[in-house]
């Protein structure tokens, strides 16, 4: 018996993002989340019973603001629980290029779009138009949101994985509790390190002593 992963990508992508990874898992069931950001909006039903939550980049974030009532844990690959700066978070993405880059975003968004994800080392082109007002609602997501608190919460059932070379400073560091280690990677680690992070989802199985049996 498996429990199912709930799994919720970051800003710019869509389902199909989990894909390398999950060819590694193949006895889970999957349960992806879309924002909408290239088509229609997908956010399925939390499992009524225990699951694994993962998600990647501010997904974490969407993650560690809701209530997750029946979840075993939580993996986070190249996540955060705060991505713009503060007095005490001195480390996070300043307010000013958020704001350029939503400037940028009403301007031409697929340059937008290309833009930043080559800077996080994905060359693939955007799967689809970009809806720009979900776009732009999940960059006010990233400024505003700050899930700190919640993600000491979750003490030892936090699993994350970092990028040694990610762009974004915030999802470099990682957190301050949990289960943590890094990879000389980028900021798509599912991507770039896909069996990898497929283990590191057994291994939250087994710590969380849900593994398949």
């Amino acid at each position: 018996m498996t429990l199912p992963l709930y799994l919720v990508h970051g800003w710019s992508y869509d389902h199909s993002f989990w894909q390398k990874m999950l060819k590694h898992l193949p006895e889970y069931t999957a349960i992806c989340t879309d924002s909408g950001y290239y088509g229609e909006d997908l956010t399925p039903s939390l499992p009524t019973t225990p699951f694994l939550a993962i998600g990647h980049s501010a997904g974490v974030l969407d993650l560690l603001t809701h209530p997750l009532p029946h979840c075993v844990g939580i993996v986070s690959f190249n996540g955060f629980a705060r991505f713009s700066a503060a007095p005490d978070h001195s480390h996070g993405i300043p307010a000013r290029i958020i704001t350029r880059m939503r400037h940028h975003l009403t301007k031409d968004p697929t340059k937008t779009l290309l833009n930043f994800r080559e800077q996080c080392g994905d060359h693939t082109p955007v799967p689809n138009t970009p809806n720009v007002i979900r776009l732009d609602h999940g960059l006010d997501q990233l400024e505003t949101r700050d899930a700190r608190a919640k993600a000491t919460q979750w003490g030892e059932r936090l699993f994350w994985l970092t990028g040694d070379h990610d762009p974004l400073t915030p999802a470099r560091v990682g957190f301050q509790t949990g289960n943590g280690s890094s990879l000389p990677g980028g900021h798509c680690l599912p991507q770039e390190y896909p069996e990898e992070c497929a283990a590191l989802i057994r291994q939250a199985l087994h710590i969380t002593g849900q593994a398949s049996c």
